[in-house]
């Protein structure tokens, strides 16, 4: 009889040990997965040269009693994939992304150290003070993984590095209120009187900029000078760009001659802005057909001829602006009430055109 008990006691032991061991195992494997999903996932840390090229970075700028950001996390020690403005987006610890716009800073140039962040994808310097200072005329080249470069209203001054033009993956570049591509001496004066004061002289004409852009779907240019093109700026964009642009503004660039039909061969176009320029001729029946289009600016040029009645049943259209266009006749069809199309007419047309506002 205490054989029979030792044995039973001897095989509840042994169950007692399988049971736990299953739930161990249980426990393990839920813990394994909590650390590998999700917001579980082990943090990235950031590889010691990165976080020595961002420190760099900070010394080259100044605080100001207007600027927006501090930089007070980019502390030496610290694990910079979790600085203000830093994401590291890669497992292996390089930043694949660096946003700064809007801070406010001060700096007399860019520091080459942000060309050793060779993995960046999204480089966003917008809204920065850089004190007329020039782009560095090499570097960019190294930044090949770029999709988006925003250097936008930072007063650089100088060249247009040629190495942005070879970084084949950008989606998007915006130099707006920034960069002034003028071959003439003569042309600064004219400029300089309602331009931003931050003038960049460039030899390169748009085609050599934007030919091998080929992957881009936003272009913001505005206020660069683009004169020195003449009538060739459209043939220009609609030879070297992608059938995929998507944006397309050049807001007093300079342009001269008409709206030629060559943009039509970009049909994914949504905005055009062309607003402030010396356009002339008239507004071409192929818009209507730009079956994506829901921005329209013309305002400010010397568009002249009939309007094309067909742009008012565009489908997608939601802004039309062609004020300021004195030389253009036209009526307005009935619109349906629920029209979402917001137009600015020039003075040509019929005053009722003003019922059209909300």
């Amino acid at each position: 009889m205490a054989s029979i008990c030792k044995r039973r006691r001897e095989k509840l032991v042994i169950l007692s040990l399988v049971i736990l061991g299953v739930q161990l195992t249980s426990s393990l494997a839920v813990t394994y997965i909590n650390h590998t999903s999700g917001h579980g996932m082990p943090p990235v840390h950031c590889l010691p040269d990165q976080a020595s090229a961002l420190l760099r970075l900070k010394r080259s700028f100044t605080i100001t009693d207007e600027s927006v950001c501090t930089l007070s996390s980019w502390q030496a020690g610290t694990d910079c994939c979790s600085w203000q403005g830093v994401h590291c987006r890669d497992a292996n610890g390089r930043v694949t992304t660096l946003d700064l716009a809007d801070c406010g800073l001060e700096s007399p140039s860019l520091d080459p150290a942000v060309f050793s962040l060779s993995s960046l994808r999204h480089l966003n310097l917008a809204w920065n003070d850089f004190n007329g200072a020039q782009l560095p005329a090499s570097g960019f080249e190294r930044l090949a993984e770029l999709r988006h470069l925003n250097l936008s209203s930072s007063s650089f001054d100088g060249h247009i590095p040629v190495g942005i033009g070879g970084l084949t993956n950008l989606v998007s570049l915006d130099l707006s209120t920034t960069f002034f591509i003028v071959e003439d001496l003569e042309d600064y004066t004219s400029y300089a009187t309602w331009s931003n004061p931050s003038l960049c002289i460039i030899e390169p004409n748009i085609e050599s900029l934007v030919a091998n852009l080929s992957n881009l779907r936003e272009l913001n240019l505005d206020y660069a000078d683009l004169s020195s093109n003449g009538p060739e700026w459209c043939t220009a964009f609609a030879n070297s760009t992608t059938p995929q642009l998507k944006i397309l503004s050049l807001r007093r660039c300079g342009l001269v001659g008409p709206v030629c039909g060559s943009l039509s061969s970009i049909p994914s176009l949504t905005v055009i802005d062309l607003q402030y320029n010396g356009l002339h001729g008239p507004i071409p029946e192929f818009l209507a057909d730009l079956s994506s289009l829901s921005v329209l600016r013309l305002t400010h040029n010397h568009l002249e001829g009939k309007f094309p009645m067909r742009l008012f049943n565009h489908q997608n259209l939601t802004a039309l602006d062609i004020r300021r266009n004195d030389d253009i006749s036209g009526s307005l069809p009935n619109f349906s009430p629920d029209s979402k199309l917001q137009l600015t007419l020039p003075k040509s047309f019929p005053l009722q055109s003003v019922s059209l506002h909300p």
